[in-house]
């Protein structure tokens, strides 16, 4: 149904919300970007079969 590129755009949305997050409230609001991607862009990144495109290319920091 989606692809790599479709995966590669929601890990970097989710991504820009952790740190989007860290820059307005530190450690507290990186956690709350966590759970706001977890709640809205995880359900659509499960259905994809492709790993972490942040870790194919070593931007990751959560693996």
């Amino acid at each position: 149904m989606f692809g790599r590129k479709t995966a590669q755009k929601l890990d970097n949305a989710a991504a820009a919300l952790h740190d989007a997050g860290t820059k307005v409230a530190g450690k507290t609001g990186g956690r709350a970007g966590d759970a706001v991607a977890n709640a809205v862009i995880a359900p659509l990144r499960r259905r994809i079969d492709e790993s972490c495109t942040n870790c194919s290319r070593g931007k990751c920091k959560k693996h």
